[in-house]
């Protein structure tokens, strides 16, 4: 069990039982934004110095996208209707050279924000440096404070790390995915528990699972150690357990590379976006939306203008179009780059369907 700082806790932390009334299991194919937010057709361009976003959410209650910036190990609150920037910054994380801050996703059922703040050093060396230590927080968006700051790092003992996704569950729990070598922890009962849910290895120098997706009760993760193809792998999230199941892609497609995975809402669990670093995004489906199998459908290539010199770290559905999130690694570290695109790749989605 980790040890966990809290802030505020008696007057902002919620108790699961409280989550659990408020926010009774929902299917996410069947839950719908209670206001459409607008579309914002074609490629959007952040102005915010050094943003450098790998992950990025929007939450269609509120119609604003959440987004790591990576260097700085702060929060990007961006208004796509407006254009305008917030920027949210966490004591002793932000500008602080020891982290990142990647994994940042909005809860549909709570409306608060979880993030990843992960030890840089693992990506930094391929693995061989997994030092450092590794946080998940909850951060409540109306009244803007953090109500748990969880120590991943006293679960994971030091022997694997590189945490940089997340999703949710509909009973209550937290996913986080590491990649060196591939790990999937789940933080349970409001943050006062962390479920060493499932290991792929123990090589932390092997590039393991990078991204999560949730639909039901099926949690899917890629896993680049998946032979040469890489493999996408499917878990129940009703066991106590994590234990994989390899989806079969047919024809063969290879996500080896990939990084963040992503199920649009306006598919309802049916189109998995998988982004592979240099090459752009594989489009996968699974008809029924049960992921015990998958067409491999295309790709959607990166090399469009707007994101010279940058990999595709994920995709996001902003109103109802969907963009390639793009992160610009060959930067000299800290970065002075000022614009950043999320580059509407709808179309040749839906032409791929």
């Amino acid at each position: 069990m980790a040890h966990i700082s809290h802030f505020g806790r008696a007057a902002a932390l919620l108790s699961l039982s409280s989550i659990t009334a408020a926010y009774p299991y929902i299917d996410p194919r069947h839950q719908r934004p209670q206001a459409p937010c607008a579309s914002v057709n074609g490629t959007i361009i952040v102005n915010q110095l050094a943003l450098y976003p790998e992950n990025a959410d929007f939450d269609f209650k509120s119609c604003l996208l959440y987004a790591g910036s990576l260097f700085n190990a702060s929060l990007a609150i961006y208004n796509p209707y407006t254009a305008t920037t917030k920027i949210v910054e966490f004591p002793n994380i932000t500008h602080n050279p020891v982290y990142h801050l990647g994994g940042v996703a909005a809860n549909p059922r709570t409306d608060l924000i979880s993030i990843v703040v992960d030890a840089g050093a693992a990506f930094n060396t391929g693995g061989q440096d997994i030092s450092g230590t590794n946080l998940l927080l909850l951060w409540d968006p109306v009244t803007e404070k953090e109500l748990y700051r969880v120590n991943l790092t006293e679960t994971t003992k030091g022997v694997y790390g590189a945490f940089q996704d997340v999703e949710f569950d509909g009973h209550g729990n937290v996913y986080v995915v590491g990649t060196y070598p591939g790990s999937i922890l789940r933080v349970e009962a409001n943050g006062t528990r962390v479920n060493e849910w499932w290991r792929g290895g123990e090589n932390h120098t092997t590039q393991g699972t990078s991204g999560l997706a949730t639909t039901a009760n099926i949690l899917l993760s890629n896993n680049n150690a998946g032979g040469p193809n890489g493999t996408l792998l499917r878990f129940d999230t009703t066991s106590p357990k994590g234990i994989p199941r390899i989806v079969p892609i047919t024809p063969p497609t290879s996500i080896k590379g990939s990084d963040a995975i992503y199920l649009p809402p306006k598919y309802n669990g049916t189109v998995l976006l998988v982004a592979v670093n240099a090459l752009g995004v594989q489009v996968l489906r699974s008809r029924d939306g049960s992921w015990e199998g998958a067409e491999g459908l295309g790709i959607v290539g990166n090399k469009v203008p707007e994101a010279q010199g940058a990999l595709v770290t994920g995709t996001v559905q902003i109103g109802d179009r969907l963009y390639m999130i793009e992160e610009f690694f060959g930067d000299a570290q800290p970065g002075n780059r000022t614009q950043f695109p999320f580059v509407d790749i709808t179309d040749k989605v839906e032409a791929l369907l």
